[in-house]
């Protein structure tokens, strides 16, 4: 071989192996286990790293405290309604809806004045307050403990009423309390009828 083409020829030889291995780091990546299916149960789930669907006043969102992740929403006394998670039931269950919810999450609770409620409301509509369902959990008696993460559950009916059209609301709501109150991981599941 001519000595001028020895760069091209080393040139095109590490281009190719570069490119072989490539190939082969692609391949070996699209033969790895697929992730497991989805619960088709879970009609809605956020550990605040993700924000879809949710929306409110930005200082609710902090890194100061989470059960997983870095991010949870609190409600305190200066923010007293958390973030709001809001769609339509109509596309949160696309075929038909379901008589039973329930609303799962992880609360912290800081100390006695702690006493946020976590809500589930449906109502008429984007446009309209008017009441279709509510529940709510009043976190002191079902939050004992204080600086940890504790599970808490709230179900939902719907009543026969309901529509597509109604709008799902979850939040954390400190009506009364006095100091702030986490929430993170919640999941929103249908319940068999």
């Amino acid at each position: 071989m001519r000595n001028w083409l020895l760069p091209f020829f080393l040139v095109a030889r590490a281009s190719a192996l570069l490119l072989a291995g490539l190939l082969g780091l692609a391949t070996s990546c699209r033969q790895s286990a697929a992730p497991a299916a989805a619960d088709a149960a879970v009609l809605m789930a956020n550990d605040f790293e993700h924000n879809l669907g949710w929306g409110g006043e930005q200082p609710s969102l902090t890194t100061a405290l989470a059960h997983s992740g870095q991010a949870a929403v609190l409600a305190s006394p200066q923010q007293p309604f958390s973030y709001t998670f809001a769609r339509s039931l109509g596309e949160l269950c696309p075929s038909t809806l379901p008589h039973r919810l329930e609303l799962t999450g992880w609360v912290l609770r800081t100390a006695a004045g702690s006493t946020a409620r976590l809500v589930v409301q449906v109502v008429a509509s984007h446009t309209s307050e008017a009441a279709v369902a509510y529940a709510a959990l009043p976190l002191a008696p079902a939050v004992a403990t204080y600086g940890e993460w504790v599970a808490v559950k709230l179900p939902l009916e719907l009543p026969a009423t309901a529509t597509g059209a109604n709008l799902l609301k979850v939040y954390l709501w400190n009506d009364q309390g006095t100091l702030p109150t986490y929430l993170d991981d919640v999941v929103l599941r249908r319940m068999a009828d």
